[in-house]
């Protein structure tokens, strides 16, 4: 089930690191308060595990799918 995951390992390695280096940018523009970054940053963490998941969750129904087809 993790194949996915492993195959798109690059992929988001590169989402997550410009998420972060651009939320902190923004982040020192706007001048937010520490409390504005954390929620920034745990909103993120949910969005991303929750994409996680659901990423899962489709490939797990196309390996159920695939392997009735076959």
């Amino acid at each position: 089930m993790l194949s996915y995951v492993k195959q798109q390992t690059v992929t988001i390695t590169i989402g997550v690191s410009f998420f972060v280096f651009g939320f902190f940018i923004a982040a020192n523009l706007l001048q937010l308060s520490e409390r504005d970054v954390l929620v920034g940053l745990i909103s993120g963490a949910v969005g991303g595990v929750t994409m996680l998941a659901v990423s899962l969750m489709q490939e797990r129904r196309l390996d159920t799918v695939s392997a009735r087809l076959a």
